[in-house]
């Protein structure tokens, strides 16, 4: 595991694996299970931010299809990579530099392949994004998603 990079990551949280293609670009990013749902996380810094001098909505749009795929396939008890089919996102408010924001998934329920989740992404001052999303429960033998390693190299609690 590797040492946080910011002070203001909360205890417990771990750095998302390198190597994962698009992530490498828009990390360091965090994780951890608390209770049996998956937190992501990650402190907004220089590299997140949009010409307006805020956090860009595409990179908590990231995290968020990160969260929801991530506790589908813990609701769902797999180790499977689920692909996202579909997401929708509300903006509420702005989140700046040096923030720690984190996934707050408060609903999920799968079906025999499908799952859905929805929840925040919260700062300091609030709840900044509300997102819905349903992922893709694919078989437990589809090579195409067996050997992923994204949302797979989660551990189960």
């Amino acid at each position: 595991m590797k040492t946080n990079v910011y002070p203001n990551v909360p205890e417990g949280f771990q750095q998302f694996p390198e190597g994962q293609g698009f992530t490498d670009h828009i990390g360091p990013l965090y994780w951890c299970i608390d209770d049996g749902f998956g937190i992501m996380g990650f402190v907004v810094s220089d590299i997140h931010m949009n010409p307006a001098g805020i956090c860009h909505g595409g990179v908590m749009m990231t995290l968020m299809d990160m969260a929801v795929g991530m506790n589908v396939q813990l609701a769902a008890k797999t180790k499977v990579f689920s692909p996202t089919i579909q997401m929708s996102y509300d903006f509420l408010q702005p989140a700046h530099k040096d923030e720690w924001l984190f996934s707050n998934i408060n609903f999920r329920h799968t079906t025999r392949r499908m799952g859905f989740a929805s929840g925040l992404l919260i700062g300091p001052d609030g709840p900044v994004m509300r997102c819905n999303g349903i992922a893709k429960l694919p078989k437990a033998n589809d090579k195409r998603f067996a050997k992923a390693e994204g949302a797979a190299a989660f551990k189960h609690s």
